[in-house]
């Protein structure tokens, strides 16, 4: 009977003990972008001195708000978007004393992780919503989602999903062309708050 007491007594311990006692303490979320799941245990800084960007894909993206003529503009545009997000991130790491070594599309070397990601939603917006509905409605953005690796084992150390307006998508009256470049840059920019606040 006491063993049985024993047991129950150390389940119920063991259901209710804080993740700490477990060993699975992880790192708070840098609150960054709109969703993160963090699963590193301890900084970055502590066992990487590589970072490799890799340029985001739009593979199997929705296009909303978006007519053929615009689809093809935005598809026109799509390599400058990509291209800002990789070199306004890089920019952001490099001034931030982030990392020693910043690849971006190459070869992982020594102790690196791999960032990641995509535009799941390219959405042009409706000038018309934003001068007679306003506050907000009708705002152009770029949604993305993507995730922090271990270069060496693959073991995913984040994951991250968030829909970028910028300041002046959200009440300007610039269509998607003018915006869509400024939020890529933004996407970069969080992306490096978001690395800053883990490492």
């Amino acid at each position: 009977m006491q063993r049985l007491f024993t047991l129950i007594a150390l389940v119920l311990f063991l259901a209710t003990a804080p993740l700490t006692v477990l060993g699975a303490d992880t790192l708070p979320k840098p609150e960054a972008l709109s969703e993160e799941t963090i699963f590193l245990t301890e900084k970055l800084s502590k066992n990487y001195d590589t970072i490799v960007i890799k340029e985001f894909s739009t593979d199997g993206a929705e296009y909303s708000r978006v007519d053929d003529e615009e689809r093809a503009k935005i598809t026109t545009m799509t390599p400058m978007l990509l291209s800002n997000i990789a070199l306004s991130m890089e920019g952001e790491l490099k001034g931030k004393k982030l990392f020693k070594n910043i690849i971006k599309n190459g070869e992982p070397k020594g102790k690196a992780v791999i960032l990641e990601g995509k535009i799941t939603e390219f959405n042009a917006g409706s000038r018309a919503l934003k001068f007679w509905v306003g506050f907000g409605a009708g705002k152009a953005y770029l949604k993305f989602k993507g995730r922090l690796l271990d270069a060496a084992t693959g073991k995913e150390l984040a994951n991250f999903e968030d829909r970028e307006t910028g300041y002046r998508g959200a009440m300007s009256m610039e269509s998607y062309e003018d915006l869509f470049p400024h939020q890529a840059k933004s996407i970069g920019e969080n992306l490096a708050k978001f690395l800053e606040k883990l490492y």
